[in-house]
């Protein structure tokens, strides 16, 4: 039986969260910035520890905050499946502190409305934009400290521009989906690649 997980990717207007999914999926990358202003849903595949997931990948637009009810969460179109969702990616640019500060804000209204114990629901807080680094807000050091160590939520930076971490950023999410009780048993993740467009993930 395939397990199927719902990942919901949300962050700031310009944070590149589209760029990233498509270079995971597609291989793909584009110089021209496209606002998200409808949520799209991807469908790609992975293999972990020689288990099939499908996962369902929720291209989230800009929200002004995390849907407080399930009533709210389908009443507005952009917010569908996100409260549902098994675990959340919130990307932010490591050049703009205003995107790490709603990815703050988006993380605690998580953390308050989801159902159920919340240290359980996998965050991962992704760094964008890695190749600019020399444009950064703030060590890197101190916003892994603070997600890490306060947030209690994984961290990773990347760049969809250069395929950088990209894979690795999904790998982790998986991996802490797995340690909290995704799948009983878990043993090291392997990654071994990516194939083509529509195809598996091997991981």
């Amino acid at each position: 039986m395939v397990e199927t997980l719902s990942i919901a990717v949300i962050g700031a207007p310009g944070v590149g969260k589209t760029s990233i999914i498509r270079q995971f999926i597609y291989n793909d990358f584009s110089e021209t910035y496209t606002p998200t202003q409808t949520r799209y849903v991807y469908r790609p595949s992975v293999i972990l520890n020689g288990v099939m997931y499908d996962l369902k990948i929720l291209d989230v637009p800009p929200i002004s905050s995390f849907p407080s009810s399930p009533s709210q969460e389908w009443l507005d179109a952009r917010c569908r499946g996100v409260r549902s969702a098994n675990a959340y990616i919130l990307v932010y640019d490591i050049c703009c502190v205003e995107s790490f500060e709603y990815v703050k804000m988006i993380r605690q209204q998580i953390v308050d409305n989801r159902v159920g114990s919340s240290s359980e629901v996998p965050i991962l807080v992704v760094g964008s934009k890695r190749d600019l680094q020399r444009q950064r807000f703030t060590q890197r050091r101190a916003v892994s400290v603070l997600v890490k160590k306060t947030w209690k939520c994984g961290y990773v930076e990347c760049s969809a521009k250069y395929n950088w971490h990209v894979l690795l950023l999904f790998k982790e999410l998986l991996g802490i989906a797995v340690a909290r009780g995704l799948r009983p048993n878990h043993t090291s993740i392997r990654l071994q690649g990516a194939l083509q467009r529509n195809r598996c993930n091997i991981m």
